[in-house]
């Protein structure tokens, strides 16, 4: 029996969790190692490896002994939210896959585990008063990153690769190469208004331009933390990729172009786009006044 998200809802047990098991240890390694030479990213790996762990440590058994029912309970027994779900559930089936490929195993015990389907996502842009704010308080390198994601529509994944020999100057601009989502390559001009924050930080000759609090590579979770501390110490519910948002429909709003804004974002489709733009067309807008205008005239305080 399944719930209304396609989840099992049958002997759905407490999740317990136990330590991982040095088969289990390596059949990740070797997978990681398969997974990075097919060229994922390395936050996409990064999130493998996590994903597996838990897996690994909520299973009553090891990986390559898990069963459908005991990734149908494991799935089931998740509190994350649906697009989390949906998440985890794509990197289990992708090791499982996997696992039958590269011969250790004879059939993918995930083949049957449902991949949530997530409604339609609206955009949820930064005002620009609360932008203001966040740039007033937020100290360094913090501000630079809000800025690069509110002002290019970096993500939190691009903002933390970034290399010092990703920064170059051609003709009088300062221009920021990187690999985005997909591994897709991009070249962005940087706001003259941004280069300043940006040069302070270009003290490096090679290298990340910043590393993890630890000393390590900096992580685009840690750049989502912290703007995420931030907003929640202003009483703000964004995110982030909020300012991403904000980017988009700043753009849209500025060009009324949405194939320019569909460059500028870096999507493969002007439907990706429209889920980060907030419009309201002058013309609708107009026509909705107008509509309740006639309609509530002389109705002032009416229930």
């Amino acid at each position: 029996m399944r719930n209304a998200d396609g989840c099992a809802t049958r002997n759905i047990q407490p999740v317990t969790t136990k330590t991982l098991s040095d088969n289990d240890k390596r059949v990740i390694r070797i997978h990681a190692d398969w997974a990075r030479r097919t060229g994922v990213t390395a936050a996409t790996l990064h999130h493998r490896r996590e994903n597996l762990r838990r897996l690994a440590e909520q299973l009553p058994v090891e990986l390559l002994d898990a069963t459908a029912e005991h990734l149908d309970t494991w799935q089931a027994s998740l509190t994350v939210s649906l697009s989390s779900v949906r998440t985890y559930t794509a990197h289990v089936k992708s090791f499982y896959r996997w696992a039958v490929e590269a011969g250790h195993l004879d059939g993918d015990p995930s083949a049957r585990l449902p991949s949530p389907k997530i409604p339609p996502r609206t955009a949820r842009p930064v005002s620009e008063s609360d932008l203001a704010l966040l740039l007033k308080v937020a100290q360094e390198p913090l501000r630079t990153w809000l800025l690069l994601a509110g002002y290019m529509g970096l993500r939190s994944a691009e903002i933390a690769q970034i290399r010092r020999e990703d920064i170059t100057e051609h003709d009088g601009r300062m221009y920021l190469a990187g690999i985005g989502k997909g591994q897709k390559p991009y070249t962005m001009a940087v706001p003259a208004q941004v280069v300043p924050y940006l040069a302070a930080h270009l003290g490096t000759a090679r290298g990340q331009l910043w590393r993890a609090p630890q000393g390590g590579p900096l992580r685009a979770t840690h750049c989502t933390g912290e703007a995420g501390k931030l907003m929640r110490s202003l009483g703000m519910s964004y995110t982030l990729h909020c300012l991403r948002h904000r980017f988009g429909t700043a753009m849209y709003a500025q060009t009324r172009d949405l194939l320019v804004t569909q460059e500028a974002m870096r999507h493969a489709s002007p439907q990706n786009t429209r889920l980060y733009v907030l419009t309201s067309r002058p013309e609708t807008t107009a026509a909705i006044d107008r509509l309740a205008s006639a309609s509530l005239r002389g109705r002032k305080g009416a229930a």
